[in-house]
């Protein structure tokens, strides 16, 4: 039997920290802005650190909510995980690791 970890999450609008040591993301649920695409990225400890997870938000008139989970274990980040936007910016996004 493997061993269940507790789940936690951190909510950003901007780039930062998601969690500061090593954690693994299960998942999140964001919302764009209206009328703006938007491309975020989960950086391995740092804003230049490896991108382990890259998602495209489309441009909508009407601000939509967008959500996945991970599979297994998720994603794993050695260095801590961190939140980056390569284009536009979005509303909010919640974030579950542990």
């Amino acid at each position: 039997m493997t061993m269940q970890t507790d789940v936690h999450s951190t909510h950003l609008s901007v780039a930062g920290t998601i969690f500061a040591g090593p954690t693994r993301v299960r998942g999140f649920v964001c919302v764009g802005k209206a009328s703006t695409a938007a491309t975020f990225e989960f950086r391995n400890g740092s804003a230049t650190g490896d991108i382990l997870f890259q998602f495209d938000i489309p441009s909508n008139a009407n601000m939509n909510s967008f959500s996945s989970t991970f599979p297994a274990e998720g994603i794993r980040f050695t260095d801590g995980a961190y939140l980056t936007f390569s284009a536009g910016s979005i509303t909010g996004i919640s974030i579950f690791y542990g």
